[in-house]
């Protein structure tokens, strides 16, 4: 009986002390990524740990993420732009960012929301799922965990997300100690993109297996509906934008439940819808990185149009 007592007391005190390490590790990676503004990492502790204020927020997938750029916008405009767009998640997740810039900002001048096929469904992958590590406790984060994959384990058992991703911990814990502050990523107020060289391969495949219907989740549109309500009550002005994709994606898309959801829901707000899907630079393949997504040249481009075209619409005249 005594040494069956030891033994539960040591297999008790050791299996505090990991807990306690397991902790401790878990608090001070956690802290070193909320820092970092790596990759994906970054509108994500830009939205936790900054007050941006911005006058125009856009909000989207990749694609938006990728098209718009703030700093022509600012410059044409005379304003404060932020890219909130969230790579390879729909408009579940974009909800949430906007979620996330209300609780610590004024509400913008204005909305850019990015219409898109398959753009009004929920989270259904795991994408990316790094940038929320630090913050599983969040109250406006946490409904999501669940959408995006995250274990009961990952949630409740210190260091078990991070478990095997060194490099993740590596990062964390040279931020934490200021050894390294890593940038990866060339994000400039949301936004990133390169020259890219134009990929026809995904558009192949895309064409051979016929059309491409879209999703349009009704849980998603109540998102939106309640979002442009929000919208309205705050004084902030709203626009759907359409931005440019390459000519025989768009022909080969059935699209016609979501574009009746955006539609509808224009009409009831008042919201204007700017489509560049027929603009010249989507006939054009050295514009794009691939069927869905701009290079950097064509989002300089289509920027300014964009510009011009809000311009027109006179919200930011005094």
């Amino acid at each position: 009986p005594i040494l069956m007592k030891k033994f539960i007391r040591g297999i008790f005190l050791f299996t505090v002390a990991v807990l306690f390490i397991a902790i401790i590790a878990d608090i001070a990676i956690s802290k070193g990524l909320r820092c970092t503004e790596r990759g994906h990492f970054y509108t994500m502790n830009a939205l936790m740990n900054q007050k941006m204020n911005a006058d125009v927020i856009i909000l989207g997938n990749s694609r938006a993420a990728c098209s718009y750029h703030p700093s022509i916008l600012d410059s044409i405009l005379g304003i404060n732009s932020r890219n909130l767009g969230v790579s390879g998640q729909p408009f579940g997740i974009s909800y949430l960012r906007w979620q996330l810039y209300r609780r610590n900002n004024i509400p913008p001048i204005l909305l850019i929301i990015n219409m898109d096929y398959g753009e009004l469904n929920m989270v259904t992958n795991g994408f990316e799922k790094q940038q929320y590590y630090p913050y599983i406790s969040d109250t406006l984060v946490k409904p999501y965990l669940d959408l995006y994959g995250f274990t009961w384990m990952e949630k409740h058992i210190p260091m078990y997300r991070y478990r095997g991703d060194h490099k993740l911990i590596s990062i964390g814990l040279m931020e934490l100690l200021h050894i390294r502050h890593d940038t990866k990523g060339e994000y400039i107020k949301g936004y990133s993109n390169k020259d890219w060289l134009w990929d026809g391969e995904k558009l192949e495949t895309v064409l051979q297996n016929g059309k491409v219907k879209d999703q349009c989740n009704l849980k998603v549109v109540a998102l939106l509906d309640g979002l442009l309500a929000e919208a309205d009550k705050v004084g902030t002005k709203v626009i759907f934008v359409y931005a440019p994709l390459i000519n025989k994606l768009k022909e080969n898309l059935d699209e016609q439940t979501s574009l009746d959801a955006y539609h509808n829901l224009a009409d009831k707000y008042h919201v204007p819808i700017l489509d560049f899907t027929q603009m010249w630079i989507c006939s054009d393949t050295s514009y794009f990185h691939d069927a869905n997504h701009v290079n950097a040249k064509g989002a300089e481009i289509f920027t300014k149009e964009l510009a011009f075209s809000i311009d027109s619409l006179g919200i930011f005249q005094k």
